[in-house]
């Protein structure tokens, strides 16, 4: 099992500010254009934490399923994505500022230049879990 920080790229000039909406609600980690290969590198039984601006992670979760292409070709050059069970989400308030994010330098996470990236040698299970039993709100 591999840990994978997946960028969630919605910064105005990445065209896609609302695109970490999209993976909450539809449990899925994608990637988009000439990044969205990036994402064929995750497989099944992978850890996926979904990075958004500000070194917060807004959620965690257990890759389902690899991505296996689109019934639409031509949407194959805008997206891929994996299927994701998230284990966690943070909250978000009425503007969708997440409320409760993990700070990734609280987990050792230092390296985050790209939109996938494999962060396995940098994470400790023990401080990922701490991290989201003090981030649950019920």
């Amino acid at each position: 099992m591999k840990v994978w920080l997946v960028n969630t790229n919605t910064k105005g000039e990445n065209g896609n500010p609302n695109g970490f909406k999209y993976m909450l609600r539809q449990n899925k980690a994608s990637a988009y254009y000439d990044r969205a290969s990036e994402v064929d590198k995750i497989k099944k039984s992978d850890l996926v934490l979904l990075y958004h601006n500000e070194n917060r992670i807004i959620a965690v979760g257990a890759v389902v399923n690899h991505y296996e292409g689109h019934d639409y070709k031509v949407l194959n050059e805008v997206e891929h994505w994996v299927d994701v069970n998230w284990l966690w989400k943070a909250s978000f308030d009425d503007n969708f500022m997440p409320t409760n994010s993990i700070n990734r330098n609280k987990l050792g996470i230092t390296m985050v230049n790209g939109t996938v990236i494999n962060v396995t040698d940098q994470v400790g299970y023990k401080a990922l879990f701490e991290e989201i039993a003090m981030k649950q709100q019920f």
